[in-house]
């Protein structure tokens, strides 16, 4: 099976911010990085193409459906159009795609339905990514799930390497308990797997810090981590605290956890159908949209678009401020703020990359940063506790 390659690997010294050169199907990035949700790329909303380089795809798909996709039933055709439509915004000859593939429910696909999945992925993906299981580890069966989960990674895997020259990128879901993803770094390190996305499930890095630590400790014991990257999935930003309208930036502090490349969440919130029902109506009437503010490193709410002007980074984004403005296109302002928000994001990833190669420190960087500065101590303990494996 064909692997990452990786090379130029640098470590912060007192955070385990971490930087290396991949070569993924011919072609090359530095990380760290932030992924770009491709369906959100509009041709009348221009990035910073110093942040362009990964981009990202997801397809949740109920067992049902991939059912009669597969008894023809139901047209296939439109899931490659929807597809071919986000990758055609991209520069596909340069940069990194990656297609997910989704799974909400209970029961998972089999034989020929595994292929379906399968064949999606591949096609569509520099790295071909196994797929997001989220209806396993609910309840109080770790065992038997993790179990039901190996098998069905180990088709999934045996139906890739059919016709095989990509590498494979392993999940480990964030619900896995956390004495078991030791196990499960162990069985893709079985089958020449190296690379990882875990999925935080739409949930916060700090629920999942032992998980985080499992995983990335084994990878440091087997010596792959200078063959291998890791993926963050679903990643949440957080809620906002009682009284106040920002929200930290808990998404991009898994940097500190010594990901790599930083992907969007793509799991809906959960909520009470009457608070779904009035931020809906919100919605239907102000901007209601949240822009990610570098200075301080905090979610920012904004009901129109007068207060964004009042701290709109003008000179730093190529993205013009009518893009917010929903009596414009309503859509539009949507998808601005998520390429908003990963533009900004990118550029802080750029800074911790000259930052490595100059060899400052990202700690005093970071501490300036008022929003994420009471967890800096943490971090800094995660990585001093690695210390002995680097």
């Amino acid at each position: 099976m064909p692997k990452v390659q990786v090379s130029h690997q640098k470590i912060d010294e007192n955070l385990f911010i971490r930087s290396e050169k991949l070569k993924i199907n011919n072609k090359t990035l530095r990380t760290p990085i932030k992924a770009i949700n491709m369906p959100s790329l509009r041709q009348d909303v221009p990035m910073d193409n110093r942040v362009k380089g990964v981009n990202e795809i997801f397809k949740t798909m109920k067992i049902e459906d991939i059912k009669k996709y597969c008894s023809g039933e139901k047209d296939e055709t439109n899931i490659y159009q929807t597809i071919n439509t986000s990758l055609n915004k991209t520069e596909k000859d340069k940069e990194v795609n990656i297609c997910f593939i989704q799974l909400p429910d209970l029961r998972l696909p089999k034989n020929n339905e595994i292929d379906f999945i399968s064949n999606i992925s591949y096609v569509y993906s520099d790295i071909t990514p196994l797929p997001l299981v989220q209806g396993l580890f609910k309840s109080d069966e770790g065992m038997s799930d993790f179990n039901l989960f190996v098998e069905f990674m180990q088709k999934c895997i045996d139906s890739i390497n059919r016709l095989n020259n990509k590498p494979i990128l392993g999940v480990v879901p964030a619900t896995m308990p956390s004495t078991l993803i030791g196990f499960l770094i162990d069985f893709y390190y079985d089958n020449d797997i190296t690379s990882f996305a875990f999925d935080f499930q739409g949930r916060i890095h700090k629920t999942f810090k032992v998980k985080i630590r499992e995983m990335i400790t084994k990878t440091l014991e087997l010596d792959i981590s200078n063959e291998s990257f890791i993926y963050s999935c679903n990643t949440q930003r957080g809620k906002v605290s009682k009284g106040s309208t920002i929200i930290k930036g808990n998404d991009i502090a898994v940097y500190n956890y010594g990901f790599d490349v930083m992907g969007d969440s793509h799991i809906p919130s959960k909520m009470r159908p009457d608070i779904a029902k009035k931020l809906k109506e919100r919605a239907d009437n102000d901007l209601n949209i949240r822009l990610f503010n570098t200075e301080d490193y905090g979610h920012y709410k904004f009901s129109d678009i007068e207060e964004i002007k009042k701290m709109y980074p003008y000179d730093e984004t190529d993205i013009p401020l009518n893009c917010f403005d929903p009596t414009i296109i309503k859509t539009r302002a949507y998808h601005s703020q998520k390429l908003f928000n990963s533009e900004r994001i990118g550029l802080e990833a750029n800074k911790y990359k000259n930052m490595l190669n100059h060899t400052e420190s990202a700690y005093e960087y970071i501490n300036t940063k008022n929003q994420i500065r009471d967890s800096l101590d943490k971090f800094k303990e995660y990585r001093s506790n690695l210390n002995r494996l680097l």
